[in-house]
């Protein structure tokens, strides 16, 4: 590999005063100053210095021992940058656009100094000291590109050219130099803080399996923290894998991430003549049996949009099944429900639906907007409000001829921006072809408290009609008794399966009670004497 097609090194400029600001005393203490509380300024000067190491002459150790000193900062920065991605849905505003341009092109900076030292080591023979360190700027060169990719699914966009190709390409270097598998020191890393080319190269290959336009922005350094913890059990291999009816495939001459084939089509793949390799997940979905060991009983996957921070952090029941499905092959897919291709009426949100739903008042004419068919499972729409929609929203439509109320209830799986502007492309998983609007309160509620809105929709079961109520009080449980009003009715309902099945939304299968009456205990008068 003598050139990147991404990370295009700038031209090096000779000033050795400046290089002198790079060596170690000079470089700490530079760090030390960094104003850290004020991010905007810190970010700001980081990225000015980055720009001046990257396009400075001056040796491949001085420039990898700068890198070095930096990455701790560099990593608190990107850090910073994308908890400010993910406070708030798509489509994005004006400053995350702004915030991401930055955080990409930090990061690219970044993986630009680690490449130009891996390009230098890699130039010309090295001894065994310089070894270890074209293994290290190897496996930072992968870790940085890999950071990009992050980078854009987060924001639902489509990966930059090339990147792909020079992942591909830097692992198969470290294979041809015998230092693929060579552990270097990785403070970032959760699980230990050591890792190789190998290790990260699986790392960034698995994240891009597990379908990263259904995952929510929260979730994607989750799953790549989860990743670095089980990639020993994902093993690259240089032919297809023995009694395995789908193949998941590397073309390695190629600018495309990994994906699942049938066997037979995979080896009679015409696109290219390149190099393939194979992913071993066998070992991976043995996994499926222990997910106890993996997943919290306490986490639901759509509990809220952002995560808690913990350094033993698991999955829920739901992104660990997600996860295994992906690995399997298996592509997320909404229901196939446009299939006449109509535009549809869309409201966001169970407040939105319940009053659209609610016959007995005129609905605000603001709670609908136009989305057009894209495919058979998916629409397509531009929103003018910002951060309105994510995985996990809770949506519903109807033909553009239909009644108000007559709406279709469903949860977003699939996100994607491909031409990074206000138009989202979504595909949505049905839950009910027709709810109802109802109020709940719990029994012991004061008479003045005001009924809290929820929607029911019913499903045939073997014959048999169940209920469902789907609310967002988090505080609910199984067993739990709800006094229901629906129409004129209001009766007792008991709560079972709990299950969290959207961004903030419970569901619960619901049962019709007997009322209780209450005994009305005799009055009993006091002594007549006293």
């Amino acid at each position: 590999m003598k050139n990147s097609f991404f990370l295009v090194i700038p031209e090096q400029k000779n000033d050795p005063q400046l290089v002198a600001t790079f060596a170690e005393p000079a470089l700490r203490q530079w760090v030390a100053e960094l104003p850290s509380a004020n991010p905007g300024l810190a970010t700001r000067l980081f990225q000015d210095l980055i720009n001046d190491l990257i396009s400075l002459k001056m040796t491949t150790a001085n420039r990898l021992n700068a890198l070095e000193l930096l990455r701790q900062q560099f990593l608190m920065i990107e850090e910073y940058l994308r908890s400010r991605l993910i406070k708030s849905g798509f489509p994005k505003g004006e400053i995350e656009k702004k915030i991401f341009s930055l955080v990409v092109v930090i990061e690219k900076q970044f993986t630009i100094g680690y490449w130009s030292v891996a390009r230098d080591l890699t130039r010309r023979e090295v001894g065994w000291l310089q070894g270890k360190n074209t293994a290290l700027s190897i496996q930072r060169s992968i870790k940085g590109l890999s950071g990009i990719i992050i980078s854009h699914y987060m924001m639902g966009y489509p990966v930059p050219e090339w990147i792909w190709f020079d992942l591909h390409s830097l692992y198969r270097l470290a294979s041809k130099l015998g230092k693929e598998n060579t552990r270097v020191s990785d403070q970032a890393g959760m699980f230990s803080k050591s890792s190789s080319v190998e290790d990260s190269y699986k790392q960034i290959l698995l994240l891009s399996l597990a379908y990263p336009f259904g995952l929510m922005q929260k979730e994607f350094q989750l799953v790549y923290e989860f990743i670095e913890k089980i990639s020993d059990l994902v093993v690259i291999e240089r032919k297809a894998i023995a009694d395995q009816a789908t193949q998941c495939v590397i073309l390695a001459d190629e600018d495309l991430p990994p994906s699942f084939f049938a066997a037979e089509s995979a080896e009679k793949d015409s696109r290219t003549e390149s190099v393939k390799l194979y992913l071993n997940l066998s070992k991976l979905l043995k996994l499926i049996k222990q997910s106890e060991k993996f997943c919290s009983k306490d986490e639901a996957r759509f509990s809220s949009l952002e995560v808690r921070k913990s350094d033993n952090q698991k999955l829920s029941a739901e992104l660990f099944d997600y996860l295994m499905q992906r690995w399997q092959g298996n592509e997320p897919q909404g229901t196939a429900f446009f299939t006449d291709r109509l535009n549809r009426y869309l409201a966001i949100g169970l407040d939105a639906t319940h009053e659209l739903q609610d016959t007995r008042q005129e609905a605000s004419a603001d709670l609908e907007i136009l989305a057009e068919t894209y495919s058979d499972r998916a629409l397509f729409c531009c929103f003018e409000k910002e951060g309105v929609l994510s995985i996990g929203s809770l949506v519903s439509f109807r033909k553009i001829d239909a009644l108000p109320h007559q709406r279709c209830l469903g949860v977003v799986c699939k996100i994607q921006l491909p031409k990074q502007d206000n138009k989202l492309i979504f595909e949505v998983t049905i839950i009910a072809q027709q709810s109802f609007s109802v109020t709940y309160q719990e029994p012991d509620a004061a008479s003045e408290s005001e009924p809290r809105k929820a929607l029911l929709y019913g499903v045939k079961h073997h014959n048999e009609e169940r209920s469902y109520i789907i609310l967002e009080s988090f505080m609910i449980k199984d067993g739990d008794v709800l006094r229901m009003t629906m129409g004129h009715e209001n009766f007792p309902i008991i709560l079972n399966g709990r299950k969290n099945i959207g961004l903030g939304y419970w569901q619960f299968e619901c049962r019709r009670i007997m009322e209780k009456r209450t005994q009305q205990s005799e009055s009993k008068k006091g002594y007549d004497f006293i």
